[in-house]
C-alpha cells in the first residue's frame, strides 16, 4: 500500500484531519443496512479508496476526491429536507458532508490552482 504511506508521510497533510475523515466516513456501515444515503458514502469512499493508486500514479491525487465526492455531496444537499438533522443519521451526514467538504474546497483549490501534486489529503479521504 505505496499510496498509504505517500499519505502518512505527506507534511501537509494534518494527521488529525486524515484519521478525522477516516473515521467519519467509516462510520457509514453503522447505519449501511437502514438509510440509503450511508451506503451511498460507503460506495463513494470505498471507490474513492479503489482510485487512490491510479490518481497518484496520474500525478493527481484531488481528481479523484473531486470526481468522486462532488456529486455524493450535491445529492447531499439535494435530499437534506428528507433527514432529520437531530437523529444520529442527520448528526453523522452533517459531520460527513463538512468534513469532505473541506478536503474538496481544497482538492479544487490543488487542481485549479495549477499544482499537479497537491496535499495528500486531497487523494480521497
Amino acid at each position: 500500500m505505496e499510496w498509504m504511506e505517500r499519505l502518512l508521510a505527506d507534511p501537509a497533510l494534518p494527521q488529525a484531519f486524515l484519521t478525522w475523515l477516516i473515521f467519519i466516513n467509516s462510520l457509514a456501515v453503522f447505519f449501511f443496512f437502514s438509510h440509503f444515503a450511508a451506503r451511498a458514502v460507503l460506495a463513494v469512499w470505498l471507490a474513492n479508496l479503489s482510485l487512490i493508486g491510479l490518481a497518484f500514479a496520474g500525478g493527481v491525487p484531488a481528481l479523484s476526491h473531486v470526481l468522486l465526492w462532488t456529486p455524493l455531496l450535491l445529492w447531499l444537499i439535494w435530499r437534506n429536507p428528507e433527514f432529520a438533522l437531530r437523529s444520529p443519521l442527520g448528526l453523522w451526514l452533517v459531520a460527513v458532508f463538512a468534513s469532505n467538504l473541506v478536503g474538496l474546497a481544497a482538492g479544487y483549490a490543488v487542481l485549479f490552482g495549477g499544482h499537479r501534486e497537491g496535499p495528500a489529503m486531497l487523494a480521497g479521504f
